[in-house]
């Protein structure tokens, strides 16, 4: 065992702690954005610390720091034991029992620390160089970044458990602005892996540059009810959103949607999500959670029938149900509910066949508005941008359109689900497909 980990266990338990826990996370983390061929900002940072955990008489006390040294370490430990004094007794308190932690692989690439700074900046530079260079409509870049992180985890406690992992992760996100007269329109798209290497440079620059310039001209259209076909990193958006009803402390706090619906439809029979912390191209993959809890896959929606909750140890003791390995934490904070990679299941239609359903309707490429979404009821009000589906094709683009609604009634409707599985931050690292909404009432004209 670590000697950090031994010193604090052994002094907690001196003064008193029934049980404790160590969480200790190391990481390094580069960020640069570049504007007009120069740097804009660039962070370059190194990170370390360690979060205690004690435990008596159903009381949690929590203290941390980013100190190492021994005598910082005993002081750790007493200021930890001192606050649980103050904190109310809950039965639901409790370490989780140790069980076996199946390894994963692939999480961390070893080729991300041998990667020179002057690297990482001139991606972000080229990006931007290509963007401006690939369509004569787009001359500006309203974001380009090149980002990326290293870490290892290590959790021990008192009664055995001693786990670790390391994880990297890289990515690349680039705006970029489309013009033509007094018109502008603005293009995102998302490149991910383990390391820079594994970005996907050109196919960044082509999306974000084909996504800015395929929107000019864009105008509003007539009020009507159609059929909307959501872009994946729309759909992701909407999962991100949905991510948090999920969590079984949500549940119990009831601030919710989904509370009280399990063994319920909250969707249409062919949408299944998942949360799967072992998903081989997850960037939140993980072997185990915030307290050493092996993690795995979650069906949390199959069928369109809601199965359950994600739950740490702590809700689960409330609810009398299993953790499923959904804590999630960082040094600085005790262990909380939270996803790792939700995803909706991808079907197996092709994105072309998907779209050749739909006679006359909406392609959606952006949404805003999504931080007005109830987290309790699921209504929500959003702003649409994208294009006008004809005879199964994108036609003429489309702006300035409105649609309200729910959330879960919005789930129900779907009648398609494609194969293009993507991912983005939303709320967590969300996965969708290309879906079909079977109609939706687009305010426009």
């Amino acid at each position: 065992m670590n000697p950090i980990a031994e010193r604090l266990l052994a002094r907690c338990k001196e003064r008193g702690a029934e049980d404790a826990e160590l969480y200790l996370s190391r990481g390094t983390e580069f960020t640069v954005r570049v504007y007009k061929g120069e740097i804009e900002s660039l962070v370059s940072a190194e990170s370390r610390g360690i979060g205690l955990r004690t435990f008596r008489e159903h009381r949690v006390g929590f203290s941390y720091t980013s100190d190492f040294e021994p005598d910082a370490l005993d002081q750790l430990a007493d200021e930890a034991l001192l606050n649980g004094r103050y904190n109310h007794t809950d039965e639901a308190n409790v370490l989780p029992e140790p069980q076996l932690v199946e390894p994963l692989t692939g999480l961390a690439s070893p080729g991300l620390a041998r990667t020179e700074p002057q690297r990482k900046i001139d991606f972000a530079l080229e990006m931007e160089r290509r963007a401006t260079s690939l369509d004569p409509r787009v001359r500006r870049v309203s974001d380009a970044v090149y980002s990326d992180g290293s870490g290892k985890v290590e959790i021990a406690n008192s009664r055995g458990l001693h786990a670790s992992f390391e994880r990297t992760v890289a990515y690349g996100v680039l705006e970029t602005i489309a013009e033509r007269d007094a018109e502008m329109q603005s293009g995102f798209a998302f490149t991910h892996g383990r390391d820079m290497d594994q970005l996907d440079l050109a196919g960044v620059v082509k999306e974000a540059v084909e996504n800015a310039a395929g929107l000019l001209g864009a105008r509003p259209v007539p009020t009507a009810s159609v059929p909307v076909v959501l872009h994946p990193h729309a759909a992701a958006m909407i999962l991100g959103v949905l991510a948090s009803s999920f969590s079984a402390d949500a549940v119990i706090k009831r601030r919710s949607l989904l509370a009280g619906k399990v063994g319920e439809p909250v969707a249409a029979g062919i949408v299944t999500i998942t949360d799967d912390a072992r998903l081989p191209e997850g960037l939140a993959s993980r072997p185990f959670d915030g307290e050493g809890v092996p993690a795995g896959r979650n069906e949390l929606i199959a069928g369109g029938v809601l199965k359950g909750y994600l739950h740490n140890t702590y809700t689960a003791r409330r609810t009398n149900g299993q953790s499923t390995g959904s804590a999630v934490r960082s040094y600085k904070s005790v262990p909380e509910v939270g996803v790792s990679n939700l995803v909706l299941q991808p079907g197996e239609l092709s994105r072309d066949a998907l779209l050749a359903r739909v006679g006359s309707g909406l392609h959606v490429s952006q949404l805003s508005g999504l931080n007005t979404v109830n987290p309790v009821s699921g209504e929500f009000s959003l702003g649409l941008t994208g294009h006008w589906i004809e005879n199964g094709r994108l036609t003429r683009p489309v702006k300035e359109l409105t649609v309200a609604g729910n959330v879960i009634a919005l789930l129900k409707k779907v009648v398609a689900v494609a194969s293009d599985l993507r991912f983005m931050f939303a709320g967590g690292f969300c996965g969708s497909p290309t879906i079909l909404i079977e109609e939706l009432p687009v305010g426009g004209l």
